[in-house]
């Protein structure tokens, strides 16, 4: 029974060994982008989306919401504090 747990220890820690190996260096640099992009582009990111919501563009409004998704590397630790503060700018939530 004993030799049956160690065996399935050691492959549990090859897959998660295995898998933060895979995943660590975009873990890294979703948070160090995520944080530069906090920091130094917060204002035309909130200047961006001002004027999104200023030209009221209806269903059209999506394609430039899109590019700016698709364009924003922001990882989870960022988008929370980003939308806080979009909130905090007066930016609506529809």
């Amino acid at each position: 029974m004993l030799a049956v747990l160690q065996r399935e220890f050691v492959y549990l820690w090859y897959y998660f060994d295995l898998q933060l190996r895979q995943i660590f260096p975009f873990w890294l640099l979703g948070m160090l982008l995520g944080s530069a992009i906090a920091v130094f582009a917060k204002e035309s990111i909130h200047n961006a989306v001002r004027g999104l919501t200023e030209r009221r563009l209806g269903v059209l409004g999506i394609i430039p919401a899109s590019l700016l998704g698709i364009a924003s590397p922001l990882c989870m630790y960022v988008t929370i504090p980003l939308a806080a503060s979009f909130a905090a700018y007066g930016v609506p939530e529809y």
